[in-house]
């Protein structure tokens, strides 16, 4: 492809384990060589070493490997006729396409794409012997230790690196089947009533324009509301994030999930509306609008509403109360404690900066009731930060209580 010439082939983990280097002698300099060393969390091998290990349809995208020294060789295998598969009805091209690429061992061998995989697969098979028997598809490259060979392997390592895109959050909700939280939106999008048919939107971005009449809030904003109501702890949160529990497990989540909104609606009357309108209602245009509208039908409004919720339950608070304690609060954006804070008024726009989130999160835990220890904060402290967003005297502010 292009001026390179690659040979694609496939190795057992055993032998990547054994083999395969990380990029290195791409550089003369060995600080500049160290630096690529660095660059491999070890972290993110850790949780390919725990992939591997754990995840029983594991796959591999191919890994592209740098080789040079040694005394690589190349057999071609030759095809004869067949009754089945006559060899002058092959396309031209597959002549001189198959066949063995022999290497003496005194190679050095190193990966351009897929670092993270070979020091993962390294760590892997050092707790599974078993494992070292399964096979990965490589792509192999010659690398010259000139100084146009170094400058020509950097460029393939940069734009292998650069511009390798990753699936995007959207995508990842739809078709993650490892992640329990995607697992439990979707499910929330196909059976439950406040969601499904067109009431979400598939936009990529957490906010939506007034003209979508038809939405509750985004598939990311619903995602990441629900992540923080489910989120089991900090540590062992990532488990579920990263591999399937059992189907009961997931039955309990999405429970739960249904239990958090079926609780939303009975305290918020505009949700449970939202919830009994057709999927070709407009609905959701009472509830977003030029004048602001209801905070729920904000995508950040909603997110930050089930924060509060989750942090009213860690204090004690029953669901069902929890939530009708945050029923409590104003949730008109253009009027207090909202307007200047969330909501522009002159302009007519959301005001998503991470300050005012953060602020109006207190505010929202504060006014349901909630305490401000949980956030490592005190009233006081609230009102002087408040003033200082909107440009207001502190004695302008007024902190309230709504329950």
């Amino acid at each position: 492809m292009g001026d390179w010439v690659y040979y694609s082939a496939f190795l057992k983990l055993d032998a990547v384990a054994e083999r395969i280097s990380v990029a290195q002698e791409i550089h003369q300099s060995d600080t500049l060589n160290e630096l690529i060393q660095r660059a491999l969390t070890s972290s993110r091998a850790d949780e390919i070493r725990d992939y591997l290990l754990k995840q029983r349809q594991r796959f591999f995208n191919t890994i592209v490997v740098g080789v040079y020294g040694g005394e690589p060789r190349w057999y071609e295998l030759a095809l004869r006729d067949s009754p089945r598969l006559p060899v002058e009805t092959l396309p031209p091209y597959i002549k001189g396409a198959l066949g063995l690429l022999v290497l003496s061992g005194r190679e050095q061998v190193f990966a351009l794409d897929g670092q993270h995989r070979v020091v993962g697969i390294r760590r892997a098979v050092a707790k599974s012997r078993t494992l070292g028997d399964e096979e990965v598809s490589m792509i192999f490259l010659a690398h010259k230790k000139t100084a146009a060979g170094r400058r020509r392997t950097r460029r393939l390592f940069t734009t292998l690196n650069r511009y390798a895109k990753p699936v995007n959050k959207k995508e990842a909700i739809a078709l993650d089947e490892d992640d329990v939280v995607a697992i439990v939106t979707r499910s929330l999008l196909d059976g439950y009533e406040l969601f499904s048919g067109k009431k979400v939107s598939a936009a990529q971005t957490k906010s939506l324009p007034v003209t979508d009449q038809r939405s509750i809030t985004t598939i990311v904003a619903l995602y990441d509301a629900l992540d923080v109501y489910l989120k089991t702890s900090e540590r062992g949160w990532s488990r579920f994030k990263r591999y399937r529990p059992p189907d009961t497990e997931i039955e309990v989540f999405y429970s739960k999930a249904v239990a958090l909104w079926d609780a939303m609606r009975r305290a918020f009357p505009a949700l449970e509306q939202m919830a009994r309108s057709g999927q070709e209602a407009t609905v959701a245009g009472q509830f977003r609008n030029r004048e602001g509208g209801h905070l729920l039908f904000r995508p950040i409004g909603l997110v930050l509403a089930v924060r509060a919720v989750r942090l009213l339950c860690d204090e004690g608070l029953t669901l069902g109360r929890a939530a009708r304690a945050l029923g409590a609060v104003p949730m008109s954006l253009a009027a207090e404690p909202w307007i200047g804070l969330l909501w522009d008024l002159a302009n007519r726009r959301m005001i998503t900066s991470s300050e005012a989130q953060r602020l109006a999160l207190k505010i929202l835990l504060h006014g349901a009731g909630g305490s401000l220890e949980s956030l490592r904060t005190t009233p006081n402290e609230v009102r002087n930060e408040w003033a200082g967003l909107v440009n207001r005297p502190v004695s302008d502010i007024h902190l309230r209580r709504y329950v």
